[in-house]
């Protein structure tokens, strides 16, 4: 597990003052960006980062200015997807200025926040040692992710963006905390065909839409499988369990994805699948989600 130093030295969670005061910081740095998107899953293992990675770089090239912020504090991965090099310091107490990413993305991640003599996070011994592997200068203090994300939108200098989309960590406790700490104009879920991945995301929208948070819709990744062999997207898994559940919920699917190697393939080697395979059929659908995207967040700011 990780244990997360406090970003300023002075900091203390229990302050309610000091909450109220990042929440002000957090919508302050948020004012400039035309709209917040969350990408989320009620599950692991169901390629959300990857998605959203490539999501935000389809933006990006539909010719919007936008900024992505990795919230998987504990396992993060958006800046290897991104093939950008790490770590890096940065001034905590001043402000954490985005590291400038392929295709212009702005880039904040846990990654980028080490410095090797003060680090941000350390680490507690997973076979029982009596304390962190590094002690930072300041004090430590175990903290909830989410607690520790706070500091770090607050800290974070987006500046004008089109979009900030934002990678969160798999499960329901940051859906909430990012509902309300930063109130996104739209929250994306991602899964996969199978049963228990579907179910687990119904529960997961039927939960925050009672925190009146705006759920454009669901992406279903891995649906079939990309076999290029015989020219056509076969079963991966047992299908047909999300149409149901988008219906009951009103809930618009706003892509379906097969399964193609070539998509791990380039996220492992920090290449951008958009991008690296522009011409196939799956960088084409990723390019019409971010496209859907775009208009639904639009649809959304027109109800009353």
């Amino acid at each position: 597990m990780r244990v997360f130093s406090e970003f300023a030295p002075d900091a203390n969670r229990g302050d309610p003052y000091l909450r109220d005061e990042q929440l002000a910081r957090i919508r302050a740095n948020l004012s400039d960006a035309g709209a917040t998107i969350a990408v989320a899953s009620a599950k692991g293992g169901v390629g959300k980062s990857v998605i959203a990675v490539n999501v935000a770089a389809a933006l990006a090239l539909r010719g919007n200015k936008v900024a992505i912020i990795d919230a998987d504090l504990n396992s993060p991965s958006v800046v290897a997807m991104l093939g950008m090099k790490q770590p890096r310091g940065f001034p905590l107490t001043e402000g954490i200025e985005p590291a400038a990413g392929p295709h212009g993305l702005r880039v904040v991640s846990s990654h980028l926040l080490t410095d090797r003599e003060t680090p941000a996070f350390s680490f507690v011994d997973p076979d029982g040692g009596d304390g962190p592997a590094q002690a930072p200068a300041n004090p430590i203090m175990e903290t909830r992710e989410s607690a520790a994300f706070y500091k770090m939108l607050a800290q974070s200098r987006l500046g004008a963006v089109n979009f900030v989309i934002i990678d969160l960590a798999p499960g329901i406790e940051d859906l909430h905390a990012i509902n309300s700490m930063a109130q996104p104009d739209g929250i994306v879920m991602v899964t996969h065909p199978s049963a228990h991945a579907v179910q687990a995301t119904q529960q997961a929208v039927r939960m925050i839409r009672r925190a009146k948070a705006p759920v454009l819709g669901v992406i279903e990744n891995m649906a079939g499988f990309n076999c290029d062999g015989c020219r056509s997207v076969r079963p991966l898994m047992p299908e047909g369990e999300l149409a149901g559940v988008a219906s009951d919920l009103e809930l618009p699917v706003i892509g379906r994805l097969p399964f193609d190697p070539r998509l791990a393939e380039a996220s492992d080697r920090g290449k951008l699948f958009v991008h690296e395979y522009a011409d196939t059929p799956i960088a084409k659908s990723l390019t019409e989600i971010a496209a859907r995207v775009e208009k639904l967040v639009e649809a959304a700011r027109q109800r009353p």
